[in-house]
């Protein structure tokens, strides 16, 4: 057989163990080392002779019996585990690990012996065939028929005419790229070669190729035959001398010389060259071919035809072209012309023909090889073409085209295990479906996945052989599911194989697979054994005793027709290790299954079983256990005795509510599914025990309310699903334990109102989806350190505010659908640079936040659908947007104001290629290259999880779109509203067609549906999946709206929805009497949370009680909230109204005549109630409570009397005598009730005191907040009550425009009208921040807040210090820094500690707190959460800080240093000054971690970062404050560069301008006056980080390089002082501000800013230092014209001193020694 070669792979690989030969008797294992030895050498073999398999009979014949002997030592290894069992059960354990053998009966012992005696002998004879071993000597015969090709070719040439258009196309564009490779990629026999001839021989305009060369790259690719092939081809079409052949034969070897050669061949030419069938996947190869072909510097046009979507990848310049397969019509233009040559042909065999193209399936190949079997042949063998397989028809017609050859060779490059994968496919039956999971699972349970050295998991190595298949289309995804270009994790994914591949495979696997009817099955008198077998029609009457099937290790079952199966049926299949019963009738498992010891695979997923038997329990070596969808009421608690068990899937099982507690004995369980168990409201602790627990998936257990609280044990947990678990209140605090986690989706969870701050602990997490988590308001606060991100899905967080410092630069898909609380700030969206995927449809952003758009250069996908919009003109630097959504978009300006504006950034986009837009005026302005799509139906390029119909009809249109939707296959749809039009289609005979019912009936949704609207829908009846069973066809519907259904006089039984919350059903005027009340039965809605009745103008009565079969009565709406009932004259609810918080009741007078509101006593109070319209009895509301109504809107109602009602007048509410004003005073002086009942009160007193008649109402605000101050400042009813209550309800606001006070690390953002704190008094020392507050803790707090110093929460480690993130109860987080014990003396440590514990600004990270404990030494300060300077500069935020942050950076930091020395007391010299020192806050205002401090004095040892050290205190060892000035500097180059100073450095040394001895020794040549001298040149592209080149201009780059300059000065008196240097950058900030007429938002002056700081001015500091004369004269440093030409040899000498004590690739601190 064609897979001896793996069969043999998989033996050795058992028999590698040296623990499992150990055990075996000397004498068996003396004949088992032999045999391996023996197979060893026969391997090579079996792959060098694998090709004539088919060729030769011998090589068949000796394949054959080399598989039956390894066959036959598995079956004998098998027998020695089992042996092993029986031993281990009985002495009353089972091992762990299997051995081979053990003490065995001395029978069995003789017995085995002999079978393997006779077993070596059989391989030996094998082994020294020498025909064998001759044939291996032999040329490789040639797979292809180029003859037969060659006329296959010629006749294929149908139905290509458009693909070599767009083929052509794409070769001509882009002129003035050198090298343009096009690949064809596609099926076997699709033609591609053929469709590569048509354009070689194509002569057609611009096809004036001066070469065409043709490359057969079907055999083993050899880039030297490549290279000499077009030397050649090229040789020969200029018609040169043999000489010149003859040589490039003499160079063949020498790819080099190839290379030259090539060159000098292809010297100005316009080649065209067609690289045909290459398949390599080697990348190194392919990338060095391209160079090749590159470095001939001439205009090539490469096309590649390859059938591996790798190689495809590898080697394109273009986007690799995918082939379709032909039409119908294609393939039977080439089969007939085949078939009936110039003739027409019988009618009855054109018959025939057209079944026999059916099977085509667009494979031109398949066509012609199908018309040239039947050609002139009689009728028999056209039934065969029609009905036999493809591999039957191959081998009865050898002597014609041989269709399966080019797949042949495809076949045999694959690597041995890969050939046993895919023969494996033929088990299933042609056109099925095959579970990806599944498949790859039972690839494992038969040993075919694996490698001697097991570097990898197995299920990795599934996931790269389906790839591989994948990759050469001998495996297909059916459609995936993805939502907004995200793959649905929900659904699993699933594969089919072409017929045509599948016929392949069957080809293949013809002595390996056998397919049984248990109508026709005897026991076959042949000697054959067969691997794998499918049986069909099993009736269960018999045991499978056939002997076709005992030696099978795996057995699927299809179309059973036995309920219950044979008691013995398993009990000879001893060698099974993959059973499938999966979607049989089965209704019980026979107890022989426990006969099956070696079974790894047991998949009886949809059977209808209630229990399992017993006897699973022995099945030890269990793997894999499916149990999906059966009808298990409980788990058996047998499940922890199966040991192996690494795989377990209750999916759908909906009655099983529990789990027992031996479930969290597999520890070995990776993939446990729990998706759709309903019934399962709680999890068992002990499931918390499965340390070992990769994946779980909770989805749709729609009765979860929690999680255990040890949920954190789970520690290796890396997918957790717990989407649609609709009642899933909280997460345990424990679940920030679950540190591996990388995939985490909880959507739809709708009573999930916040999440733990432990979720911040999950630094590996890289997928997290919230959609639908409407109730969900605010992110933990340290969700920012969740570094990995990269996807995040916030579709419909509806109360979620997101801030912009918890989403981080390496996020790379975002959405953001209806998310309205979107914070409308400008610079928004800077710093999310790696965004490639954006949907801000109905958020409604600001002007200002889409302009910061612009500075998302990666972004390839946008949405704005359904937003009020402006084209911001940063839009044109999106370069790689591809796909902009702009459907529903209404521009705030008249269009024909901005239409050149939009047509000038439209074509800037050169990325774009799709728009989607309905706006007839937008789509005039495309340019023709971007497709322009309009309808739902074109959009195929993104799949949301919402869709809507919105012109079904009731006829024969209607039909079509219903069955071209196919929404019962459509999985990730959550959304659906189906919306039928007016119009009537006539049909035959003007007879009006009406097939709405029918139409309706084809809709049906897939279960994962959650919302579903239906409007307009004029059919008579419901569908049948709306009047049964809803409770597993709809499962997890949670809003239902019906509109405008004129013809339904019933409602589908509703009460089956369990998992029904919103119900809204508008304008059935057929709806007289719900006798069985709105849930059709007596099942209660027992979630419905909102119910909405309108215009249901005929309903007369809805019951709110039902009785039960046993006397008891329930309520129907037990969790209603709201109730809405709206046009409703003739309704009553009896007995009573339904209890509620919440009523809307509009014309609806009835209504109010029911009595007081019944429900359980766990129904809110009314607290909200609105009537509109109604005749309302004074005797209606007495059941009300005032102090429980909080709003009460009366609206157009009259009383008995017929005189108009108000809101007070039902309340009896009366005027208040005394003075409103004094009232007031006294009432809130006295809070000591909520602000809600105080407000209440104030608002009451004062409607009354004013006559205000109909609202009364506690207004709905915050509890906090600028915007309720507003509110209630605006509000008529609280107007009168004045500011100074309102201060006295919010005194952390004032009334008037003043800024609040600041919290740690979140400055006021730019817009506002200050950007430093307001004015205040201030002294030395005393400049706190407020809203900061020391902290008090002790060892053992801190510990608990780092999590005892865990290793994840660690930032960062220095000689000193180690820093660790601490999270404290209240969700505040801090920096800990923990003093190391082996380097720092701690008096030093201590000395620090005081200087910085006794000074605080708004500029400095502020120390929170000191611990010194025993040998523990640990400083607290404040969390800044956008990192530090460096990181953003040069590291992994690289390039996202624009111009006015990089700025107001700078003056931050001088602003602290400025502090430092001049307002402590003594000059404090941050001595260490560097970029990784300055961190950023939430608005990108910088703050200085100033932790090491030093007075000015003479210091030990140099202590600092290289690069940053002033030269003379490198040389001296004297610290000043001038230090901090050089290395200000030095930052100042880097803030506007984003250039290290290494790479500064190391392009000065590489540079020849300072090559020349300077005259001067005051001229300076440091990395500052390189850069000057650079900037003299005009090089200023080379200066300036990329994305600021078209933002600085010249005067100010002059002016920041001339500071910087001056700071750098070697001498440390020729340095400004901070203070002057900060007076510059405020005036460089001002002047450039003004250039480019944008507003400077802060007025005062440099001085006025010191002097409301308490800084002292003009101040010497205390080391007596002073500043540049000059600089401080003029105000500002030597204008830059006037720099000197060079620089001192004296500052260079210590440069390259400096940067030689330490390895030149990263900041090195020098520290004492």
């Amino acid at each position: 057989m064609a897979t001896a070669g793996a069969v043999v792979d998989r033996l050795l690989r058992r028999l590698a163990s040296g623990a499992r030969r150990s055990e075996l008797p000397s004498d068996i294992d003396q004949h088992v080392a032999h045999m391996r030895r023996t197979l060893s050498r026969l391997r090579d073999v079996l792959v060098s002779v694998d090709i004539y398999f088919w060729v030769r009979t011998e090589v068949q014949d000796w394949m054959t019996k080399i598989s039956q002997i390894v066959h036959d030592m598995e079956n004998l290894l098998d027998g020695f585990e089992d042996q092993n069992d029986t031993e281990s059960q009985r002495s009353g354990c089972i091992t762990k690990t299997t051995s081979l053998c053990s003490p065995c009966p001395i029978f069995l012992y003789s017995t085995t012996v002999n079978k393997i005696k006779t077993l070596r002998k059989k391989l030996d004879r094998l082994a020294r065939n020498s025909v064998i071993f001759t044939m291996m000597q032999q040329p490789r015969c040639d797979l292809q028929q180029t003859d037969i090709q060659e006329e296959f070719n010629r006749a294929a040439i149908v139905g290509r005419d458009s693909d070599k258009t767009k083929i052509e196309k794409l070769m001509l564009q882009s002129v003035e790229e050198t090298l343009s490779i096009i690949t064809i990629v596609g099926l076997v026999g699709l033609g591609k070669t053929t469709l590569a001839r048509l354009i070689f021989y194509d002569l057609g305009e611009g096809f004036n190729f001066d070469l065409r060369i043709w490359v057969d790259s079907s055999s083993k690719f050899d880039l030297r035959k490549v290279a000499a092939d077009i030397i050649s081809q090229a040789n020969e079409t200029k018609e040169e001398g043999p000489s010149v052949v003859n040589t490039s034969v003499e160079i063949h070897g020498n790819l080099q010389l190839l290379k030259h050669r090539l060159q000098e061949t292809l010297h100005g030419k316009r080649c065209l060259i067609v690289l045909d069938g290459l398949c390599s996947t080697d990348k190194s190869q392919l990338d060095e071919l391209k160079e090749m072909l590159r470095g001939t510097n001439n205009w090539i046009r490469v096309l590649v035809t390859t059938s591996s979507e790798i190689t495809a990848e590898l080697v394109h310049t273009f986007t690799p072209y995918k082939l379709l397969p032909l039409s119908e019509d294609d393939c039977w233009t080439i089969f007939s012309e085949k078939a009936f040559g110039d003739g027409n042909g019988f009618a009855h065999l054109k018959t025939i023909g057209k079944q026999i193209v059916k099977r085509c399936d667009g494979i031109p190949a398949l066509a012609h090889f199908l018309g040239s079997i039947v050609h002139n042949q009689v009728m028999d063998v056209w039934l065969a073409a029609r009905d036999e397989t493809i591999w039957k028809l191959e081998r009865t017609y050898s002597g014609r085209n041989k269709v399966f050859s080019s797949l042949n060779k495809l076949y045999y490059d694959m690597p041995s295990a890969l050939k046993l994968c895919f023969l494996y496919l033929s088990i299933f039956p042609k056109g099925s479906v095959i579970d990806k999971e599944k498949l790859i699972w039972q690839w494992i349970a038969l040993d075919m996945i694996g490698s001697k050295h097991e570097t990898l998991p197995s299920y990795v190595h599934g996931e790269m052989y389906v790839q591989d298949l994948l990759s050469i289309h001998f495996l297909q995804v059916t459609k995936t599911h993805s939502v907004n270009g995200m793959e649905n994790e929900t659904s699993s994914t699933t594969l089919y194989m072409h017929n045509v591949v599948h016929d392949f495979a069957r080809h293949v696997a013809c002595n390996d697979i056998i397919i049984l009817d248990d109508r026709e099955m005897n026991d076959n008198a042949e000697d054959l054994s067969f691997q794998y077998a499918l049986l069909t029609y099993y009736r269960g009457k018999s045991t499978l005793y056939s002997s076709l099937l005992t030696g099978a290790r795996a057995l699927h079952f299809l179309n059973v027709e036995a309920i219950k199966l044979h008691g013995e049926a398993f009990e000879l299949l001893k060698h099974l290790r993959v059973l499938n019963l999966s979607r049989s009738c089965i209704g019980e498992i026979p107890a022989s299954i426990g006969h099956l010891k070696h079974l790894r695979y047991l998949d009886i997923s949809g059977l209808k079983v209630q229990t399992l038997p017993s006897s699973m329990s022995t099945l030890i070596n269990l793997e894999v256990l499916d149990l999906s969808n059966t009808s298990l009421k409980e788990l058996p608690s047998f499940i922890g005795s199966l040991e192996k068990l690494k795989y377990l899937n209750l999916q759908g099982c909906d009655i099983l509510q529990y789990f027992p507690a031996t479930l969290g004995h597999l520890q070995t369980l990776k993939y446990l599914r729990l998706p759709r168990c309903y019934d399962v409201s709680m999890l068992a602790d002990s499931l918390c025990n499965l340390h070992d627990l990769r994946i779980l998936d909770l989805s749709s257990c729609t009765e979860l309310q929690q999680l255990p609280p040890s949920f954190g044990n789970l520690m290796n947990l890396e997918d957790l699903n717990l989407s649609s678990c609709f009642n899933l209140k909280e997460l345990p605090e424990s679940f920030g334990n679950l540190y591996f986690l990388r995939f985490l989706n909880m959507s739809s969870c709708y009573e999930l109102k916040q999440l733990p701050g432990s979720l911040c602990n999950l630094l590996n997490l890289e997928v997290l989806i919230l959609r639908r988590c409407r109730r969900l308001e605010n992110l933990p606060p340290a969700f920012g350190d969740i570094q990995n991100l990269r996807i995040l899905d916030l579709i419909g967080c509806e109360a979620l505010h997101v801030s912009i410092g918890m989403l981080k630069p390496n996020l790379e898909y975002l959405n953001l659908q209806q998310c309205v609380m979107l914070p409308t700030r400008p610079n928004y969206f800077n710093n999310l640079t790696g965004l490639k995927f954006l949907n801000l449809s109905r958020c409604l952003p600001t002007t200002a936040c889409l302009q910061s758009l612009g500075y998302l250069f990666n972004l390839e996908y946008l949405n704005l659908s359904q937003n009020l919009f402006v084209i911001p003109v940063s839009f044109s630097s999106l370069q790689k947007l591809h796909i902009l959504d702009l459907t529903g978009c209404a521009f705030e300006l008249p269009f024909h104001s901005i239409s050149q504006m939009f047509k000038d950034i439209i074509h800037k986009l050169t990325g774009l290629k799709i728009l989607l837009t309905e706006d007839p005026v937008i789509i005039a302005f495309l340019p023709p290259y971007i497709r322009c799509f309009v309808g739902i139906d074109e959009n195929w390029h993104i799949t949301t999880d919402e869709l809507v119909i919105p012109d079904l009809t009731r006829g024969s249109r209607g039909l079509c779109i219903a069955e071209s939707a196919n929404l019962q296959n459509r999985p990730e749809l959550r959304f659906l509203k189906l919306e039928w039009t007016n119009n009537f289609h006539p049909a035959v005979h003007g007879v009006v067609e009406d097939l709405g019912e029918e139409v309706l009936e084809k809709l049906q949704p897939h279960w994962s549906l959650e919302h579903f609207r239906l409007a307009g829908y004029s059919g008579f009846v419901w569908p049948t999946w709306m009047m049964s069973n809803m409770v597993t066809l709809l499962p997890n519907l949670v809003s239902l709206h019906l509109f405008f259904l004129g013809n339904c006089k019933d409602l589908p039984p509703l009460g089956q929805l369990i998992n029904l919350r919103d119900l809204h059903i508008k304008d059935m005027p057929n709806l007289v009497n719900l006798e069985m009340g709105l849930s059709g039965g007596p099942q209660p809605l027992k979630r419905l949370t909102h119910l909405k009745l309108e215009i249901l103008l005929n309903l007369e009565e809805l019951p709110i009680l039902w009785t039960t079969n046993n006397g008891n009565q329930q309520f129907m709406f037990p969790v209603l909230e709201e109730l809405s009932v709206l046009f409703c004259p003739s309704l009553m609810f009896k007995p009573s109204l339904p209890k509620c918080a919440k009523y809307e009741i509009k014309n609806s007078n009835r209504i109010l005549s029911c009595g007081e509101p019944l429900g359980p006593l766990s129904s809110p109070s009314p607290v909200n109630i609105m009537i509109t319209g109604c005749r309302i009895s004074y005797s209606w509301l007495q059941w009300l409570e005032p102090k429980t109504i909080e709003k009460i809107v009366i609206d157009a109602c009259v009383g008995d009397d017929g005189e108009e009602v108000t809101a007070l007048e039902l309340l009896g509410i009366k005027c208040a005598q005394e003075s409103s004003s004094s009232k007031i005073l006294k009432e809130t002086r006295n809070q000591s009730s909520s602000g809600t009942n105080t407000l209440h009160e104030l608002a009451t007193q004062a409607v009354d005191c004013k006559s205000a008649g109909h609202v009364v109402t506690s207004t709905v605000w915050q509890s906090s907040g600028e915007s309720s101050l507003q509110s209630l400042q605006q509000n008529p009813v609280t107007t009168s009550l004045g500011t100074s209550i309102i201060r006295k309800l919010f005194p952390k606001f004032n009334t008037t425009s003043g800024q609040s006070g600041r919290m740690p690390s979140v400055e006021t953002p730019p817009i506002s009208h200050q950007l430093w704190p307001a004015p205040r008094t201030c002294t030395k020392m005393l400049a706190q921040t407020p809203g900061i507050r020391s902290l008090n803790l002790s060892l053992k707090q801190v510990q608990k807040a780092t999590r005892k110093f865990s290793l994840s929460f660690k930032l960062s480690e220095s000689r000193k210090w180690a820093l660790y993130k601490g999270i404290l109860p209240d969700n505040q987080i801090v920096v800990v820094r923990r003093a190391r014990k082996d380097y720092v003396p701690v008096a030093k440590v201590d000395r620090e500690a005081q200087l910085h514990s006794a000074i605080s600004h708004w500029s400095l990270v502020r120390s929170l707190g000191v611990i010194d404990k025993g040998s523990e030494f640990i400083m607290i300060s404040e969390y800044v959460s956008n990192g530090s300077l460096k990181k953003h500069l040069h590291g992994q935020h690289k390039k996202i800080l624009n111009l006015n942050q990089r700025i107001l950076i700078a003056i931050d930091v001088a602003i602290a240093l400025t502090y430092l020395h001049l307002s402590a007391g003594e000059t404090l010299i941050c001595y260490d000054l560097k970029p990784a020192k300055i961190l950023l806050t939430e608005s990108y205002r910088a703050k200085l971690n100033a932790f090491e401090l030093s007075t000015s004095d003479a210091m030990d040892e140099v202590r600092g970062t290289v690069g940053y050290l002033d030269p003379q205190y490198f040389r001296t060892c004297v610290l000043t404050d001038k230090s901090d000035v050089y290395a200000f500097g030095i930052i100042l180059l880097e803030i506007i560069s984003s250039h290290g100073q290494r790479e500064w450095f190391q392009e000065m040394l590489d540079s020849r301008i300072f090559e020349k001895e300077p005259d001067d020794e005051l001229q300076r040549p440091g990395t500052v006056a390189f850069v000057v001298e650079k900037f003299k040149a005009g090089h200023v592209r080379e200066i300036l980080d990329d994305h600021l080149v078209d933002h600085v201009d010249e005067e100010f780059l002059g002016d920041w390089l001339s500071l910087a300059y001056s700071c750098t000065a070697f001498n440390g008196n020729d340095r400004p002082r901070i203070e002057e240097v900060g007076e510059r950058l405020w005036d460089i900030w001002k002047g450039h501000r003004k250039r480019i007429g944008e507003p400077y938002e802060y007025e005062r002056s440099w001085a006025e800013f010191l002097k409301e700081e308490g800084i002292p001015r003009d101040v010497e500091s205390i080391d007596g230092s002073s500043g540049n004369e000059e600089f401080h004269a003029e105000g500002r440093t030597t204008k830059h014209q006037d720099w000197p030409a060079s620089s001192s040899k004296q500052f260079q000498s210590t440069q390259d001193e400096i940067y030689n004590t330490s390895p030149t690739h990263s900041d090195t601190e020098l520290f004492p020694r």
